[in-house]
């Protein structure tokens, strides 16, 4: 395997050539922060993990996805959890699919795209309890990101893959600027930070989605297509850079949404191979999902340790002319994440603060019909037309009965094994 030396859009710069910066300069202050250095394994033993296994409990919760009767639940960089939902209030697990990793997934008829730290890899579920691999494409993705920063590339062997990495302080004496750096500890590295058929539907919080038969990936810099005519060998089409940290993607009628720190991007893909940008709406920093439906895009903009800001806010746009979005109405959040609408029913993660209930139908009238305080949400898919509603939370995966807005009834909860906090 390949992996490049540098990186086309640094805005990082490697520790040793700051610190010899210093050294013919007067230090006015020192600043303690992050050496990331990178944990290696052979690529065989990655490879030879890549696999089926009996399903197991889960101890962490991350994204969200549904295709016909199952759920897959990603488990943070160690793999999916899939679990067979033919009775939402009693769903049952049925396998594990080990991929180190893994953040995001996508499904198309029986082919699931999965990346895992780099790489994309290709599953065939056509049987869910046993699912088998299909090929590795490497290189395909991105780096890993995290509270602490982003691995962002490393001088390796060809037989070695970067599958973590340890966190050490350091501190460093500062003669430059005041803007937030990482330092990794190679000094060679230095870098920028509606449902179709035969698809499943993902959350707001997805990187993943596929449309017009294509599969559309963003990492932190770069927005990818991968025409899935050959479903089983996606091939690489085209890719599209941005200059802010992107966040999210949302697919609707012929266009994608994508949700970044600073703007929401509406892209064209009339042509699914190349996505044309047709417009943004810019905001102060801050996290950014995105869910549509008619003509109305639903953002949310929340704070956090490294969303930066101090806005928490649900923002609804008119896209009717997409090269001119226009913003009808501001709604004061807690700490919104993930969210999700169904009919004009809205539903809002509210982190720690709990599950919002919401009544959007009206532009001049958004309220809240019930908050339902206890579960630290994260995101939410609503099963159109059923008037359910599925969960990823801190402490498990929720299913809810949103037949009454105001009185919402629980389904089922899978927990998470554990102290998840």
């Amino acid at each position: 395997m390949h992996i490049s030396t540098y990186i086309k859009f640094p805005v990082l710069i490697a520790a040793i050539l700051v610190l010899g910066g210093c050294t013919k300069e007067k230090c006015t202050k020192t600043i303690t922060t992050k050496i990331h250095t990178p944990i290696l394994m052979a690529l065989s033993d990655y490879q030879a993990s890549i696999k089926s296994e009996a399903p197991k409990e889960i101890s962490h919760t991350g994204k969200i996805y549904v295709k016909d009767q199952y759920i897959f639940v990603n488990e943070p960089y160690a793999g999916i959890h899939v679990i067979d939902n033919s009775n939402p209030s009693s769903p049952q697990k049925v396998s594990f699919l080990n991929v180190m990793g893994n953040a995001d997934i996508a499904i198309k008829g029986d082919f699931l795209y999965a990346d895992s730290y780099t790489d994309l890899i290709v599953f065939n579920i056509s049987d869910p309890r046993n699912i088998a691999f299909v090929k590795r494409i490497p290189e395909a993705t991105s780096y890993p990101t995290d509270a602490n920063g982003m691995i962002v590339g490393w001088r390796l062997k060809q037989d070695s893959m970067v599958i973590g990495y340890t966190v050490k302080d350091t501190t460093y004496c500062d003669c430059s600027s005041d803007r937030d750096m990482i330092y990794f500890a190679s000094a060679e590295v230095a870098a920028s930070y509606k449902n179709q058929a035969g698809t499943g539907k993902g959350g707001s919080m997805a990187r993943f989605t596929i449309a017009k038969n294509y599969l559309y990936t963003v990492n932190s810099w770069q927005l990818k297509a991968f025409d899935l005519t050959d479903a089983a060998n996606p091939a690489f089409k085209s890719l599209q850079t941005f200059n802010t940290f992107i966040e999210t993607i949302f697919p609707y009628g012929e266009y994608l949404f994508i949700g970044s720190q600073s703007a929401m991007f509406i892209y064209d893909i009339t042509n699914p191979a190349a996505p044309a940008k047709r417009s943004m709406v810019t905001h102060f920093r801050a996290c950014d999902p995105v869910v549509v439906e008619g003509n109305r895009a639903y953002v949310t903009i929340r704070s956090g340790a490294i969303c930066a800001g101090n806005i928490n806010q649900l923002q609804i746009f008119d896209i009717s002319n997409v090269d001119s979005p226009v913003k009808l109405s501001t709604t004061e959040m807690q700490n919104p994440h993930g969210l999700g609408i169904d009919n004009g029913k809205l539903f809002v993660c509210e982190g720690q603060f709990g599950l919002r209930f919401m009544d959007a139908t009206s532009i001049s009238n958004i309220t809240t019909t019930k908050l339902l305080t206890g579960p630290d949400t994260y995101d939410v898919i609503p099963f159109e037309n059923q008037h359910r509603l599925l969960v990823s939370a801190r402490d498990g995966i929720y299913q809810y009965d949103y037949s009454s807005m105001i009185n919402p009834q629980l389904l089922s909860k899978i927990n998470v094994v554990g102290n998840p906090y």
